[in-house]
């Protein structure tokens, strides 16, 4: 019975270790814009091991006053590389630094600080384990340390809601890989449920089997009226049928050939040697004068090119 006490007292032990530790560490922020508040003299907090080649470090802020006169800070650290910095709320103005080492097994460390004037302090734990397991730290404050109060205040916004509104639905580890999303459930599917037909109450299937009154025709009164004979005139005939009209045929005019206009005009082409070439402006389709040379285009397709060097004058008469 000795022994199974021994074996209860020691589970109950780590069980309430535990718990206690899980109270302290709940709600750390890693927000310096909203700190987590320090209600007792002791902070106890857990930095996770991160995946491996991920170099990044762990960082959680803590918000406490201190009154006029010394606070003592204590730190207890295993498996932890990284720095404890506390400053100032208002100018971040720095007080201290403690530099911590995973070289050792357990790490025990202290600061004095010395206040003129109350002050709102900032406390910053920021480091990592080196191995695969937690790396645990445990602060204690004495002196002119006052802790915070536990009120809840509205305008700062919680934690956790603040990590959901961020949330973009894609999950990555630490080293970039994107983590597949887990199924969504399937909303369920709607069943149409039929209605059941209503019989037509007995008030309602009167109205339906009244038949409509046939219209009333209206009735034709017929009066009798004296006959009267009248003559219509028809028109005389001579039995003699109308001339038809006459197709007045229009003689079309033939005009003769037109003369063209450019028969009595000749192209001349004089030479320095003497000789004169003339063609009738009807039969030149083009002529021209291209790199020194005269090409004449007759419409019967005959060309006849002359160097501008032999000839003397070209002229259109």
């Amino acid at each position: 019975m000795g022994i199974i006490g021994d074996i209860l007292f020691k589970l109950t032990g780590a069980f309430g270790v535990g718990l206690l530790a899980c109270v302290s560490v709940f709600a750390q922020s890693t927000d310096g814009s909203f700190p987590t508040p320090v209600t007792t003299s002791e902070i106890n907090g857990v930095i996770k091991a991160r995946d491996v080649g991920d170099s990044r470090l762990t960082t959680y802020f803590y918000e406490f006053d201190g009154g006029q006169g010394d606070i003592f800070i204590n730190v207890v650290t295993k498996n932890l590389s990284g720095d404890i910095d506390v400053y100032t709320a208002e100018g971040l103005r720095p007080l201290t630094k403690i530099v911590i080492y995973a070289d050792i097994g357990t790490s025990e460390t202290g600061r004095l600080i010395y206040l003129r004037k109350p002050e709102r302090l900032i406390l910053r734990v920021e480091g990592r384990t080196p191995g695969d397991e937690a790396a645990t730290y445990k602060i204690k404050f004495a002196g002119s340390f006052i802790a915070k109060k536990q009120i809840k205040s509205e305008k700062e916004p919680a934690v956790e809601a603040i990590a959901k509104s961020e949330d973009s639905g894609i999950r990555v580890n630490s080293v970039g890989t994107i983590i597949p999303p887990e199924p969504k459930p399937m909303p369920p599917k709607k069943v149409e449920v039929e209605k059941p037909m209503v019989e037509k109450t007995t008030a309602e299937k009167p109205k339906e089997k009244e038949k409509k009154e046939p219209s009333k025709k209206p009735v034709v009164v017929v009066e009798d009226f004296p006959s009267e004979t009248t003559k219509i005139e028809t028109p005389k005939t001579t039995g003699k049928r109308p001339p038809k009209p006459t197709n007045v045929e229009e003689q079309v005019k033939t005009e003769g050939p037109k003369a063209d206009p450019l028969a009595s005009i000749r192209l001349v082409v004089q030479l320095k040697d003497g000789d004169v070439i003339e063609s009738p402006m009807s039969e030149v389709l083009k002529f021209s004068v291209d790199k020194g040379v005269l090409t004449v285009i007759m419409k019967d397709g005959k060309i006849t090119r002359y160097s501008i060097l032999l000839v003397s004058k070209v002229t259109i008469e």
